[in-house]
C-alpha cells in the first residue's frame, strides 16, 4: 500500500471513530485574549521551513493556554516545537543556577504559571539536559526521582538519551486514558515512551490546573491540538506526516532506528590473531566464584548447576533499599581492547542489569587493590564516585524508564556522558537464555544482544570527558527486581605492548 494512501486511510479511520479535536492554538498568532490566551512578556514570531512559532525572548516570558482537556478520562494533545539551539545532554555544575535555579527544565508545556519550575507543577512535559531522563511526562507534583520511586509511583513517562537538532521542527504528542491508567508519547510520529509496565499498584495523579503554560528562549512553539481520543502508534505517524511542512529522512530515520529497532546491524565479530583469552568461567561450579567480588547486599548471589544466579530484593523501589543492590566484579582487571561475552537468562520482570568495564581509579589505578573494597550496592560506584568506566544497561526494566521494549545504554562515567542508545520494538524475552557481546577496539565500542548491534560510538579523549579508557576490572551489576542467571563467561584482551619485567616491591619501603 502507498504510504499517502495509507496516512489517508488511517485519518479517515481516526475521524469516524470519533476523534475530535477540542482546543487549537498557534494556528495563527493573533494572540486575541478572546481565543484563550494570555502573553506575559517580550516574544516574537519567527518562520522556517513553511512553519511561524512563538518564541518567548525572556526567561520570564510565558503564554498560558486557558482551555484544554487534560482534566478528561482520555485524549492526546499535539505540539509543534524547535530549539533554536541544540539540545544535548550535559553535566551540571552548582554556578549554572546562580540567575535562575530552574535553567534545565525546557518546558513543553506546564501547569504551573512559571513554566520552568519543574517540581511546582502537578502536570509537566519538559526535556532535560540529563542523559536520563531526557524527556519527562509527568501527571504529578514534585521532581522526577522522587515521584519515579517513592511509593505511590506517579504516572510518568520517562525517555532516554534524546537529543534534538537545532532549527528542525518536532511534534510531541502525548496520550493519555486514566481509566486504563495508560500513556505514551510520540515525536515526529515515532513512539518514544511508555508508562511503567512492571507497575504493582495504580499510578497516582496530581489534580491539574485550569491553565497550560509554556517558554523559555531557546524555544519555538507553533500549532497545539487537544483532541479526545487516544492516539495509536499509527494514528500518530499520519497526524505527523498531515502536518509537516518538511519531512526530513534523515531524522525520520534515525528515531525509527533509535527508539523502534528499524535498520539495526548485525554483531559480525570473532577473535582473531593478536586476541588472547583471559578468562574462561562456565559459571556452573561453586569454585568459579572465586573469580569474583561480590559488593553490595542482594538476596543471593550463588552458583547453580544452570549457571550463576543472581537475586535483589523485589519490593517497590524506595531510597531505603539502594544498598540491596550488588556488583559482581572480576578479581583482577585487564588491559588494552577488550572483548567480553557472557549468556544471561531473565526470570523475573522488572529488573537492570548492567556491565561495566575498563573500571578504574582516577590515575589508572586499579582501585580495588589501591583502596578499602566497597562494600555497598548503591549506583554510585557506576557514576558518582572515583570510577572511571564504560557502563551498558542492557536489560531495563525498571519504573523510571521505558519498560515496555527492549532497550540499550551505554554512559562514560564518572563524566555522565551518554555514548549510545537503542531500542527494539518488542518486549525482552523471558525464560529464554540471551548472549551479550561487548566489543571495544581502540576508541571504538560496540555492544549486541542476540547478535543485534544495540549501543555503538567512538569516544574521544579530547572531548572534556576524559580519555579513552583501555584498563580496568569488570563488573556485572543487578539493581532492585532482578533475578537472572549467567554462564559462560568469556574475556578477551589485545595489547598494544608487552609488559616485560614487574617488581613487587613492598609499599613501605
Amino acid at each position: 500500500m502507498k504510504p499517502l494512501l495509507l496516512i489517508v486511510l488511517i485519518l479517515f479511520a481516526a475521524r469516524s471513530s470519533g476523534q475530535k479535536k477540542l482546543y487549537s492554538y498557534l494556528s495563527d498568532f493573533s494572540l486575541n485574549a478572546a481565543e484563550g490566551y494570555k502573553l506575559r512578556g517580550p516574544a516574537r514570531v519567527i518562520n522556517t521551513d513553511g512553519r511561524s512559532g512563538l518564541n518567548m525572548t525572556s526567561i520570564k516570558s510565558a503564554l498560558e493556554l486557558k482551555a484544554h482537556n487534560m482534566k478528561r478520562e482520555q485524549g492526546t494533545v499535539t505540539i509543534w516545537v524547535m530549539p533554536l539551539e541544540e539540545l544535548s545532554t550535559f553535566d551540571t555544575k552548582p554556578n549554572f543556577n546562580k540567575s535562575n535555579p530552574n535553567f534545565y527544565t525546557y518546558p513543553f508545556l506546564s501547569d504551573c504559571s512559571n513554566p520552568l519550575d519543574f517540581n511546582s507543577a502537578n502536570f509537566k512535559l519538559a526535556w532535560t539536559p540529563r542523559w536520563h531522563p531526557g524527556i519527562i511526562a509527568q501527571f504529578g507534583k514534585g521532581s522526577f526521582y522522587e515521584e519515579a520511586f517513592n511509593i505511590p509511583h506517579k504516572a510518568l513517562i520517562s525517555v532516554s538519551h534524546f537529543n534534538f537538532k537545532k532549527n528542525t521542527w518536532y511534534q510531541l504528542a502525548l496520550s493519555w486514558n486514566y481509566k486504563k491508567d495508560e500513556y505514551a508519547l510520540f515525536i515526529n510520529g515515532v513512539q518514544v515512551g511508555r508508562e511503567d509496565q512492571q507497575r504493582v499498584l495504580p499510578l497516582h495523579r496530581d489534580s491539574m490546573n485550569a491553565s497550560l503554560f509554556l517558554g523559555n528562549p531557546a524555544l519555538c512553539f507553533s500549532e497545539i491540538n487537544f483532541y479526545d481520543a487516544v492516539f495509536s502508534p499509527g494514528m500518530a505517524y499520519a497526524h505527523y506526516k498531515n502536518e509537516t511542512t518538511h519531512f526530513d529522512k534523515e531524522l525520520d530515520a534515525d528515531l525509527q532506528y533509535t527508539y523502534a529497532g528499524k535498520g539495526r546491524k548485525k554483531f559480525n565479530w570473532q577473535p582473531a590473531a593478536g586476541w588472547e583469552q583471559k578468562l574462561s568461567i562456565a559459571l556452573t561450579n561453586p569454585s568459579d566464584m572465586d573469580s569474583f567480588y561480590v559488593q553490595g547486599n542482594p538476596v543471593k548471589v550463588e552458583v547453580t548447576k544452570e549457571g550463576l544466579l543472581v537475586e535483589t530484593i523485589n519490593k517497590e523501589y524506595t531510597g531505603r533499599l539502594l544498598d540491596s543492590q550488588v556488583y559482581v566484579w572480576t578479581n583482577r582487571p585487564f588491559e588494552g581492547n577488550l572483548y567480553v561475552e557472557y549468556e544471561f537468562k531473565v526470570l523475573r520482570p522488572g529488573g537492570l542489569s548492567l556491565l561495566m568495564v575498563q573500571a578504574s581509579g582516577m590515575n589508572r589505578e586499579d582501585f580495588m587493590a589501591d583502596y578499602p573494597l566497597r562494600t555497598g550496592g548503591r549506583m554510585t560506584t557506576v557514576y558518582g564516585e572515583d570510577v572511571r568506566n564504560y557502563h551498558w544497561e542492557y536489560y531495563r526494566e525498571m519504573s523510571d524508564m521505558r519498560n515496555d521494549v527492549e532497550n540499550s545504554a551505554l554512559m562514560k562515567n564518572p563524566f555522565l556522558y551518554p555514548l549510545s542508545f537503542g531500542s527494539l520494538n518488542t518486549p525482552v524475552k523471558k525464560e529464554v537464555w540471551h548472549k551479550l557481546q561487548f566489543l571495544q577496539i581502540n576508541n571504538k565500542l560496540a555492544g549486541a544482544i542476540d547478535g543485534i548491534i544495540m549501543v555503538e560510538f567512538e569516544d574521544d579523549g579530547f572531548s572534556n570527558n576524559g580519555p579513552v579508557y583501555d584498563f580496568g576490572r569488570i563488573a556485572i551489576r543487578c539493581m532492585l527486581h532482578s533475578k537472572l542467571l549467567f554462564r559462560n563467561l568469556k574475556v578477551y584482551n589485545q595489547s598494544k605492548f608487552k609488559t616485560i619485567q614487574i617488581f613487587n616491591s613492598p609499599l613501605n619501603n
